[in-house]
């Protein structure tokens, strides 16, 4: 037998996370980022301390990117779930659950840090590549 739309169960929209665990994700991400980039320079010195940053790094990134995998699948099933794009698209009426649904959506984009870590990933690469740069060719000695 197919369920109608009303006997389906009601979509129970995620509930967002507090700031303490928003921040302690951001560090987790930038702290890996910055610990990944120093590899470049730790192999100069210390191919045992590349290698312990280098775990330290990736570890860091699989519990972050884990989480921002999880993220970005709650705000997915959200909107397939309530069909928004399409309420959107063709200007209906959203119900209180679709606005509901809006509103953890818009809420969870603007509490993200992912702005902010894209930019410090993409400054602490630049100073990465710089400092290798000029350690190979030997423009600067540390």
């Amino acid at each position: 037998m197919t369920k109608t739309k009303s006997e389906t169960p009601t979509l129970e929209i995620p509930r967002g996370y507090g700031m303490p665990v928003i921040n302690l994700y951001f560090w987790v991400g930038l702290v890996s980022a910055i610990l990944l980039r120093g590899i470049i320079i730790a192999d100069h010195y210390s191919v045992f301390w590349g290698k312990a940053i280098w775990y330290l790094g990736v570890t860091g990134y699989l519990w972050f990117f884990t989480h921002r995998y999880h993220i970005a699948k709650r705000r997915f099933s959200v909107v397939k779930d309530l069909n928004l794009l399409e309420k959107v698209r063709t200007r209906q009426k959203l119900s209180e659950k679709d606005l509901e649904g809006m509103e953890y959506l818009l809420w969870s984009l603007s509490v993200s840090k992912e702005r902010a870590n894209y930019l410090v990933i993409s400054v602490f690469s630049v100073i990465a590549v710089s400092l290798s740069l000029c350690l190979d060719l030997g423009i600067l000695k540390l």
